[in-house]
C-alpha cells in the first residue's frame, strides 16, 4: 500500500468468473491462477499439472466443440477466456 494516512492507495486482486456449467469466481493476479483454484475445487487425483490441463482441455473440447491449448497454464487460461468459459469481471 501506498499513498498517505489520510489517503492511502488501496490495491486489489482482479476478480475472475468460471463458467463452466459451475459458476463461481476467484481473485487472482492473473487469470493463469484458475489452474490451481480448478485443481483444489475439482480433485480429481491426477498426476500432475500438465496431466490436469490435457484431462481439462479435453472436457472443455467435448463440451463445447472449441480448441484449448494446454501447454502451461496461461495459455489454458487465455484459451478458456477466448472460448468464454473465464472471465475478468473486476
Amino acid at each position: 500500500m501506498t499513498g498517505t494516512l489520510d489517503c492511502p492507495i488501496i490495491y486489489h486482486m482482479p476478480r475472475f468468473a468460471v463458467k463452466i456449467g459451475d459458476y463461481f469466481e476467484f481473485d487472482g493476479q492473473t487469470a493463469a491462477e484458475v489452474v490451481p483454484v480448478m485443481q483444489h475445487r475439482y480433485k480429481q487425483g491426477h498426476d500432475s499439472e500438465d496431466d490436469f490441463l490435457r484431462c481439462q482441455a479435453i472436457a472443455f473440447c467435448e463440451w463445447n466443440g472449441k480448441n484449448y491449448c494446454y501447454s502451461d497454464r496461461h495459455k489454458f487460461a487465455k484459451s478458456m477466456m477466448k472460448n468464454g468459459l473465464l472471465e475478468c469481471v473486476d
